[in-house]
């Protein structure tokens, strides 16, 4: 996985050759020219060891899986425990034939309506150990570094719409026992759907959970929130739309039923805007770069849809006898379920280079910056409608690609001021704006509705809200008007590793020690500094609240 923060051990040492040697493989195999757009930073070719085996990420059925599991003989503790025994396993076998992240559509009904058919009785026995379960599945996710003997499995989990009593404890205990975790669990991202008629009204009957998530964000910055009543979202049907990874939207789909949850995201390719911002000799000649540029990365998902037919399901056969994706029987089956994303860096650093100006300072630079992603959400679109398959726009979640691009057009391009050592983050205002809240917001939910692969926006605040929970729910409702899909807060999180204490600072205020852990989010998920790529890190020291 490109963006993961990586453990080293002789194990993920062997690993990493293995990955080392199927990349050059890789490359080595597709037309030379498609290899080095992708060696020289045109574009990026991501999860390239599994080009010719796997896919990206998905959703599996969690309650289809769960329902077809043998529960008889088993006490109702053993049953709870069990579950979430079973979604582990599941868990552990997926990552080993994926290459991306794991997302579980409604985690908190599916397991309910698995409690409600196996009549787990509605007591305070039972809720206790639920509890316990939920408490124990937090450690092991956060605690489990064998993903690829090296990291944390990236896992989301989608809940908040669940209206019966077992769906509803697991969403409450869930929050609460993350809100209450030590400060260094850092996964797993956890989405609350937010819609009016279930949750975020007063009088809805999830409202509760939804005060609960808000002060849960306000402590943690989990959960982030999918915004269900958005324009973008408001024609899906509720449980069927969720997010997978950092920000993985699927939904609609040219070959089947709509929705998430029994598919997946195959491959995406990212564009690296400013290069060819700083290749072209005006807009005209700018436009004309990047259709080229998208033609060669349809040519790179082609090829990867071809490549995936000729595995014969030896990669993928217990996804297929698992029966992970829904109505998926074959390979060619999946290969039409899925989606394909081309994706982008950069839009703040190439606008800027076209007109002279930030978009979020200019207007003329800004209309600059829609035409650009509407040409591209445009050509997307037509190629969809033309080949019958699930292309898409995704705004690409940077963490290593930014740092990455931006590395290798500094000597290339020097007239072009690198210093910050990254580009911003797929459509994003730059980190160092300062801009509000709100304006950050109404500039960026233009984007969301063009990048329907996927998008998230970040609001950044200095420190940690805590109970401020009003100013979370009100930038909830402004982004819904503003045509925002999925939402985060980010607020700079520090734990002295001596004594405990959290907040922000440099060395701790009450032992003195400058053994600091770092939590922070770049993409979708948290992560200690530590392990972030360089990229990461500077931008990270380059972030300004959102006044």
């Amino acid at each position: 996985m490109d963006n993961a923060a990586i453990r080293e051990s002789f194990a993920s040492s062997i690993y990493e050759a293995g990955v080392n040697f199927a990349r050059e493989s890789v490359l080595k195999s597709i037309p030379s020219k498609l290899a080095q757009m992708h060696i020289s930073g045109d574009i990026h070719i991501h999860d390239m060891e599994s080009f010719d085996r796997v896919y990206n990420c998905c959703t599996p059925d969690l309650y289809q899986y769960l329902s077809t599991q043998e529960y008889m003989g088993i006490s109702e503790t053993g049953i709870i425990f069990q579950i979430f025994e079973r979604i582990k396993l599941l868990i552990t076998n997926l990552a080993n034939c994926q290459a991306g992240g794991i997302g579980f559509g409604n985690f908190d009904d599916d397991i309910g309506r698995i409690f409600a058919s196996l009549s787990i009785k509605e007591s305070k026995d039972n809720i206790v150990t639920l509890r316990e379960a939920i408490r124990f599945f937090l450690y092991w996710v956060n605690h489990s570094y064998t993903r690829f003997c090296r990291e944390t499995y990236y896992i989301t989990l989608n809940i908040g719409l669940s209206r019966h009593f077992w769906g509803r404890q697991v969403s409450l205990i869930l929050i609460d026992e993350f809100m209450e975790a030590p400060k260094s669990f850092t996964k797993p991202n956890i989405v609350f759907k937010v819609s009016s008629e279930i949750n975020s009204n007063p009088e809805s009957v999830n409202y509760d959970l939804y005060i609960k998530s808000l002060s849960c964000t306000a402590k943690r910055m989990i959960p982030t929130y999918l915004l269900m009543d958005s324009p973008v979202n408001n024609h899906c049907e509720k449980t069927n739309l969720n997010i997978m990874g950092c920000r993985t939207r699927i939904y609609d789909n040219v070959n089947g039923n709509p929705g998430t949850v029994g598919r997946g995201n195959i491959a995406y390719v990212s564009i690296n805007l400013p290069r060819i911002a700083l290749r072209s000799n005006g807009k005209g000649d700018f436009y004309e770069k990047l259709l080229e540029t998208m033609n060669y990365c349809v040519d790179i998902l082609r090829i990867r849809q071809e490549k995936l037919k000729k595995t014969s399901g030896s990669y993928l056969k217990y996804i297929l006898e698992q029966h992970i994706w829904d109505h998926v029987s074959s390979v060619q089956d999946m290969i039409l379920s899925g989606s394909y994303s081309i994706g982008f860096i950069g839009l703040s650093e190439a606008v800027e280079v076209l007109t002279g100006a930030k978009f979020y300072i200019e207007n003329n630079s800004y209309e600059t910056a829609k035409d650009i992603v509407a040409f591209m959400n445009e050509f997307v679109m037509s190629l969809r409608n033309r080949e019958k398959m699930n292309y898409s726009l995704l705004a690409t979640p940077g963490e290593m690609l930014s740092g990455r691009f931006s590395k290798l057009d500094k000597d290339r391009y020097p007239h072009f001021i690198q210093e910050k050592g990254f580009y911003t983050n797929s459509f994003h205002v730059e980190v160092d704006s300062k801009i509000s809240i709100f304006k950050k917001i109404e500039l960026e939910g233009y984007f969301h509705l063009l990048c329907n692969g996927g998008a998230i926006t970040y609001i950044e605040f200095p420190s940690a809200i805590l109970q401020n929970v009003e100013a979370l729910s009100d930038a909830i409702k402004f982004a819904e008007k503003s045509g925002i899909s999925y939402l985060g807060f980010n607020f700079p999180l520090d734990i002295c590793n001596q004594c405990g204490q959290d907040g922000t600072f440099d060395t701790c205020p009450v032992c003195g020690s400058d053994n600091i852990l770092r939590v922070r989010r770049v993409s979708g998920y948290l992560e200690n500094v530590e392990y972030f790529t360089e990229g990461k890190k500077a931008e990270v020291k380059k972030r300004k609240a959102n006044t």
